[in-house]
């Protein structure tokens, strides 16, 4: 297992629960991954305000609720303290070796996987390789920032701080100054509401024009929207219905001096925001178009602005990074990733992927049913199409995903939820049928994460 973030803590206690052996490596010294301010494996891009956009329930496992004392969207440090009891309550320290880095990850020729990793910090440390039958990868997809590509012209010339939000902790930095946050997601839209209390002016910068969610909708959570009523419209009529009901209940983007955008609500993964909007009437944060060029103090905008600016925030997302694997062994490239059903390669045998799935709600509940699934797969229990079958099955999905999302790098791994557990049971039931007739697995090849003498 390689990490022990909320994806590999999902998957640990799945393995644990089924008596499957398995060592986890975490690069820093502590479980939590992202939701770990100031995380020592460098990973974390929590700021000190952040809360959860996204309820409580749609943060809880299957198996552990939050406490019912949380508020509906609980600061980091709450989700955090979730985690670590989480781990109490499974007994899942045991299994984690902290502050080991995985430096690598490559498949044998006779089968299985060789990993190496060292202690984290420690230059004089030795590389240390072990061999497993499967390997588990959940080493998060919200932590490698990703700058505008191509970059934009002028870049070089600004003389102003220029960070990613990665790297953004609090607004007093940005006290007095003209701020320009470019991107529209949550991060971006969270942030740039939290510069302008203090800032002198606060731009915010969209190629694109998207979709401002309130966090609560109808007195719900916006996220639960996906269980209500609305749900079981076909997909053609929930979009509208969307629309109609962001319109009644937060009015439309002119009303915010946003502009009106092309695609629907559901065809986007949704940004949540109740101060933005409220900034953005109070005229404290200033909408701008996508950044044209910039220069030593200032950014011009496709529409032919200019705007004085100090310093810069690239709200701009992250890439999708596997530094262990080597890229002609798998990578995401356009943040795709070739799995099946979201987790299996189809030409790599042994090797899983935790957590690479984006639902617009639901997080942490989809976890457990994902490493259970991996684990039937690790005891036998069920079988995998050929890999020619996975091959044309993540086409085919492709094609749905490219009629439905936007073709951008943000949604690549944007998944459907119903969609998904319906398909993620579908499998299970075919794999068990594929199990019952398949040759039994040979002699002494149980399956199971085990660790080999080191090499």
């Amino acid at each position: 297992m390689i990490g022990a973030g909320p994806s590999g803590l999902a998957a640990s206690k799945v393995l644990a629960s089924r008596g499957i052996d398995f060592d986890c490596f975490e690069a820093g010294s502590g479980i939590g991954g992202l939701w770990r301010y100031g995380n020592d494996n460098g990973m974390s891009g929590v700021y000190a305000s952040l809360h959860a956009n996204i309820s409580k329930e749609s943060m809880s496992f299957s198996s552990l609720a939050m406490p019912e004392t949380y508020p509906v969207f609980p600061h980091h440090s709450k989700v955090l303290a979730y985690l670590e009891d989480y781990a109490t309550s499974f007994g899942l320290r045991r299994h984690i070796e902290f502050s080991a880095e995985v430096t690598s990850a490559r498949p044998l020729e006779d089968g299985g996987w060789e990993v190496a990793h060292r202690r984290r910090g420690d230059a004089n440390a030795q590389v240390e390789s072990r061999r497993y039958t499967e390997v588990v990868v959940a080493n998060g997809h919200h932590w490698a920032p990703r700058l505008p590509e191509p970059a934009v012209p002028g870049s070089d010339d600004f003389e102003g701080p220029a960070v990613h939000s990665h790297d953004y902790r609090s607004p007093e930095p940005y006290t007095g100054r003209r701020v320009l946050v470019i991107g529209m997601g949550n991060s971006a839209c969270e942030i740039a509401a939290e510069i302008s209390r203090t800032a002198a002016r606060t731009f915010l910068s969209a190629r694109d024009a998207t979709h401002v969610f309130p966090k609560m909708l109808l007195g719900r959570p916006a996220d639960h929207l996906p269980r209500s009523p609305l749900s079981r419209l076909p997909r053609l009529l929930a979009g509208p219905a969307m629309a109609l009901l962001l319109r009644l209940t937060r009015g439309a983007p002119a009303q915010y001096g946003l502009p009106e955008p092309v695609r629907g609500p559901l065809t986007t993964h949704p940004s949540t925001s109740d101060e933005l909007l409220v900034q953005l009437a109070r005229g404290a944060v200033t909408p701008k178009p996508g950044v044209s060029s910039f220069g030593r103090d200032t950014a011009t905008f496709t529409d032919g602005s200019r705007e004085p600016v100090d310093a810069l925030v690239y709200a701009t997302g992250y890439s999708l990074s596997f530094p262990f694997l080597e890229p002609c062994v798998f990578a995401a490239p356009a943040g795709r990733t070739e799995l099946y059903l979201r987790t299996v390669p189809p030409r790599l045998p042994g090797l899983y992927f935790m957590g690479l799935a984006q639902p617009a709600g639901e997080a942490f509940p989809l976890l457990e049913p994902q490493a259970e699934w991996i684990a039937d797969l690790i005891e036998g229990a069920v079988a995998l199409p050929s890999p020619a079958d996975m091959t044309k099955a993540i086409a085919r999905e492709w094609h749905r995903h490219d009629k439905t999302y936007a073709s951008t790098y943000r949604h690549g791994i944007e998944i459907d939820v119903r969609s998904y557990r319906k398909a993620l049971r579908r499998e299970l039931r075919a794999g068990r049928r594929r199990a019952r007739g398949a040759l039994p697995r040979l002699p002494g090849v149980s399956g199971r994460a085990r660790a080999a003498d080191a090499v």
